[in-house]
């Protein structure tokens, strides 16, 4: 397969993927309702009170994990980009937080959802994590390779 059609494929996932989480939100399986009916069912030992916290740190860790997925993916895509691979990093974090400012605006309009200025934190949350992680791998990577040069030019 070629480098171009593989590029167009990592960036078709990263629509696809952008579209799943607007399509989800959509959805009353995506609302806090549905969380704590179904977490009720599954765990019915646990109180009211537990329930909430448990359905806020569920949904909370979601928006942390949805995010750190899509700027990774954006990320690779980005990567492989002519035009973006010197500075794939700070665009994937700043194409993340734009769909994630989207996002909670749509989920606005929803009347099964309401969207937030605090799950926009949440969701940098997950961006800022990832961003960091990655970052921090390729300044290891690039050490690594320093590394065996000087071995090399040594020889």
């Amino acid at each position: 397969m070629g480098r171009g059609i593989t590029i167009l494929i990592q960036w078709a996932i990263v629509g696809v993927y952008v579209l799943a989480m607007f399509l989800f939100a959509g959805q009353d399986a995506s609302s806090a309702g549905y969380t704590s009916s179904l977490l009720a069912r599954w765990l019915p030992h646990l109180s009211a009170a537990e329930l909430r916290q448990l359905v806020f740190l569920a949904r909370k860790a979601v928006h942390v994990v949805a995010y750190a997925v899509l700027t990774l993916i954006v990320y690779l895509a980005a990567r492989r980009t002519k035009g973006l691979r010197r500075v794939a990093l700070p665009f994937a974090g700043g194409f993340a937080f734009i769909v994630a400012m989207a996002d909670e605006k749509y989920q606005s309009r929803l009347l099964h959802r309401t969207g937030t200025v605090n799950d926009v934190l949440i969701d940098a949350l997950g961006i800022g994590v990832t961003v960091l992680g990655l970052w921090v791998m390729i300044r290891i990577k690039r050490q690594n390779k320093e590394v065996v040069e000087d071995v090399e030019d040594k020889r």
